[in-house]
């Protein structure tokens, strides 16, 4: 999955394809953007990026979300509603890294608390918990860390994307929403999470955003990117 990354529009080199697209556009670096913010997103054909929001907070008539911040590769041919924007609703994602966490392991398994006098044990010697205590410990999730993903050569990149026009439920005005794509994860993400988003290279995202080829076309270039390619680093907040 994909809940998170960063862009920095002021940070793209001026030889960087990206650069021409996003320039003039009005957005600040955002090193922490996830769904229902505004982004910046290249549409086919569009001379210029434009800003549209991560995720639709339209929901279809069995509650799902019209448009998620996530589309899984897989079912882009498969549900109605997806299939039906890839032919003209593909779009270009531009990031500099995107995040995920990782359970923190234990650096040495915890000791068990001492049991209260008189309390009533197991057993093995360890306290009866109630039915209240049990529920509080199951609740407790373990922490995680976080990651953030990158080129080896630090350039900005691209991720697949949809997008459609919804409506604005603060405004009443129609607006374009978004949703990243995502796929397996490689070598470089697996060890942190199962799915990543896809990645494209320059070459692939020409033929992303190219409305005159097949849907056979668009779809070969979803896949997991070169971890070769990728560098990882952990974020200490």
């Amino acid at each position: 999955m994909c809940g998170r990354y960063s862009v920095n529009n002021k940070k793209v080199p001026k030889e960087h394809r990206f650069a021409a697209l996003l320039q003039g556009l009005d957005f600040e670096p955002n090193f922490d953007a996830r769904p229902s913010q505004q982004l910046p997103v290249i549409l086919p054909d569009a001379p210029k990026a434009v800003l549209a929001t991560w995720a639709s907070p339209e929901k279809e008539p069995d509650g799902k979300p019209t448009l998620p911040f996530n589309v899984r590769q897989e079912n882009l041919l498969f549900i109605p509603r997806f299939r039906l924007l890839l032919p003209r609703n593909r779009c270009l994602v531009p990031v500099d890294g995107f995040f995920e966490w990782k359970e923190v392991e234990p650096e040495e398994e915890a000791t068990a608390a001492e049991p209260q006098e008189g309390a009533e044990l197991d057993l093995f010697g360890n306290p009866v918990l109630s039915k209240g205590e049990r529920s509080r410990l199951k609740k407790v999730k373990p922490p995680k860390h976080k990651y953030r993903f990158t080129m080896k050569n630090e350039e900005p990149f691209g991720l697949a994307g949809l997008w459609r026009e919804g409506l604005n439920l603060a405004t009443g005005e129609v607006a374009p929403y978004f949703s990243i794509i995502t796929t397996s994860a490689n070598s470089a993400v697996a060890p942190y999470h199962d799915r990543m988003p896809v990645i494209l290279s320059p070459e692939s995202e020409q033929t992303w955003l190219n409305n005159h080829l097949q849907e056979k076309q668009w779809y070969e270039v979803l896949k997991p990117y070169d971890s070769k390619k990728m560098a990882v680093a952990s974020i200490t907040d």
